[in-house]
């Protein structure tokens, strides 16, 4: 039994190298694209422009990748300890199908989720300050006439009431009735 023990761990132990080895050579040509996008080349504004934002997404695919190396060397140091597979936060069982599609996960699902909730931050599926606010024109600009901006909800929420009650809405409700090619719903009589 003790032989079946170690067989696992010397496959896992490959595994978990072998994609520290990809990953390693996934930064190093990383590296090397980012080098070319520094080699100076035509100086107009575009491509100045292009080139400095190759070389911050270089920079950013970079620093994820070298991350993921990190995450490996602490999933190989937990697999010689005997605590490979193991949640670093609740000490359950990480699921197989975790660990099949992250070989490098430390926590299961339900603490991953609960850590991902408490960072706040662009993974969370919110927005953050200052992009949380919606941008109206300054009243200055405005020109006269000019609907104000209504949020995506609230006019969705608008039609749904002007469909199931018959009456046209919109901006070019007054002129056709209709709105943008959607076919209004007729009233139960």
């Amino acid at each position: 039994m003790q032989k079946a023990g170690t067989n696992r761990e010397e496959v896992l132990r490959d595994v978990l190298v072998h994609l520290r080895d990809m990953t390693y050579e996934r930064v190093k040509e990383l590296r090397k694209d980012q080098e070319q996008e520094l080699e100076p080349g035509p100086a107009d504004e575009m491509d100045l422009a292009r080139a400095t934002a190759d070389v911050e997404t270089h920079a950013g695919l970079i620093a994820r990748a070298e991350e993921k190396l990190r995450f490996i060397d602490e999933a190989i140091s937990r697999l010689e300890r005997g605590k490979y597979g193991e949640c670093v936060g609740c000490h359950e069982p990480i699921s197989v199908e975790r660990l099949a599609a992250l070989p490098f996960a430390s926590y299961c699902v339900e603490c991953q989720t609960k850590r991902n909730r408490a960072k706040r931050g662009w993974g969370t599926g919110g927005t953050i300050p200052p992009y949380d606010q919606q941008w109206t024109l300054p009243e200055e600009m405005v020109e006269p006439g000019e609907a104000e901006h209504v949020s995506t909800g609230v006019r969705e929420m608008e039609e749904e009431i002007a469909l199931s009650t018959g009456e046209p809405f919109g901006p070019r409700a007054s002129r056709s009735g209709r709105r943008r090619g959607r076919p209004r719903k007729r009233p139960a009589e």
